[in-house]
């Protein structure tokens, strides 16, 4: 069993702790910036700024939607274009199942068939009416 490793001293906080606290400044920072340079005339350029700015991950993620879209239906074309020699292969493989069930089958009720169909022809022989059928 691996044994864990225990994550050097501070590294948790270097690893998470500081960039958390980088990110939050730099957010702030952009803030106060935008509502310092905020003038009369400005605030349509930031407003567009801002509409791209939420519309940005709506693109993105319906981008990622449509790559998957389109690698299924590639996946589905191809699949399409190989099930006709693995159907004839899977045919020919139950053609044999049914082949080897049916003389499995003979074999197995001959030994019960035979001697009843012997029986009955010895029955037929000895019996008093010889010709069920006449020929007229």
């Amino acid at each position: 069993m691996a044994e864990k490793r225990e994550s050097p001293t501070g590294s948790s906080f270097w690893q998470i702790i500081f960039p958390a606290f980088v990110g939050i400044i730099l957010v702030l920072l952009i803030c106060v910036w935008v509502v310092i340079g905020v003038k009369a005339g400005n605030i349509s350029r930031f407003a567009e700024l801002s509409t791209v700015l939420l519309i940005l991950p709506v693109l993105f993620f319906s981008l990622i939607i449509l790559v998957t879209l389109g690698a299924c239906v590639f996946l589905l074309f191809r699949m399409i274009r190989g099930l006709p020699p693995i159907t004839s292969r899977i045919v020919e493989f139950l053609d044999k199942i049914r082949d080897g069930a049916s003389r499995f089958s003979e074999i197995i009720v001959q030994p019960v068939i035979q001697p009843a169909a012997y029986l009955k022809g010895f029955r037929s022989i000895f019996s008093r009416e010889k010709t069920r059928y006449k020929i007229e």
